[in-house]
């Protein structure tokens, strides 16, 4: 089925501003026919995310010049090859390089994603996901790696430790594998009724014969307070996949934490040279930059 590549549109060349791939793992019927695509809030917010948050200006459109918006509604399928991800008067808006670069958005989670209403506040004995009651794993929403990430970021006045049950799913060992590997994230969609939901979104073409069976499934064990770990957890997941375009060896306006003189987190956005970018994000896993004083 194919990806759709989304583009930045500070940059020439379908090599240089490819900022994005993500899987047609989404369809719909038209006029009889099968179409595949992405739904489209779940790409966007994809974007925004690698935007530095730019959840009020930024916008999916056909054209570099951002002339011609998309008129896909948010639970639409986005259906063409290409999009041009576009920020209001910013063409050469920054790109936050990694996760631990990234900034969680607690002002505004509220509004950029439904509350869960998907199940209980309690965790059950069976897979989330499959509902198999063997083989199952406790699995972090966001990963015990970023504990100090978490505790500068998350995610609300009581600061919750990373262990808290509010960050624990149960996942059948080879779901957990799949989930750490970023093959899928959860992300809110909405029923035929109208009603949010929160499921499984497959985001690597590798996971080709997982998606008849695992994309869209509505993921039980999540509280209210979960909601914070899912969208870090889909940030952590996406940011990622940004890392061939911030490590192209060309110069890029990219957002950078750094540690102050007060010893406090910074963010600044700044130009940085190919070299410099490959030397700090190019290692495997989660490598990103260290924060500088």
């Amino acid at each position: 089925k194919g990806e759709i590549r989304f583009r930045h549109p500070g940059y020439h060349g379908p090599i240089l501003n490819h900022l994005l791939s993500l899987p047609r793992v989404d369809c719909q019927d038209v006029n009889d026919t099968v179409v595949y695509g992405i739904h489209h809030k779940t790409a966007l917010t994809a974007c925004q995310i690698i935007a530095n948050n730019a959840f009020d200006t930024g916008y999916f459109a056909l054209d570099q010049a951002g002339l011609h918006g998309v008129k896909v509604p948010l639970d639409g399928l986005l259906t063409e090859d290409q999009y041009f991800f576009i920020i209001n008067g910013n063409h050469n808006y920054a790109v936050v390089p990694s996760f631990r670069d990234w900034r969680f958005p607690n002002e505004d989670i509220d509004r950029i994603w439904p509350n869960i209403s998907n199940g209980p506040d309690i965790i059950g004995s069976k897979c989330c996901v499959s509902g198999i009651g063997y083989a199952i794993n406790r699995a972090h929403l966001l990963p015990q790696e970023e504990q100090a990430w978490s505790e500068q970021n998350i995610m609300n006045d009581t600061t919750p430790a990373i262990d808290d049950i509010n960050n624990i799913i149960l996942l059948r060992k080879d779901l957990h594998k799949c989930f750490d590997d970023r093959w899928f994230a959860i992300v809110p969609k909405k029923d035929p009724e109208g009603s949010d939901l929160y499921v499984t979104h497959i985001l690597s073409s590798s996971a080709a014969q997982m998606w008849p069976t695992y994309h869209n499934v509505v993921v039980n064990q999540l509280s209210i307070e979960s909601k914070a770990y899912v969208f870090a957890r889909f940030a952590w997941a996406i940011l990622l996949r940004t890392k061939q375009f911030v490590t192209r060896n060309v110069a890029r306006q990219v957002i950078r934490r750094y540690i102050n003189d007060e010893g406090e987190f910074e963010y600044k956005d700044e130009r940085a040279s190919g070299p410099l970018l490959k030397q700090l994000y190019g290692g495997g896993g989660t490598r990103n930059a260290t924060p500088l004083k």
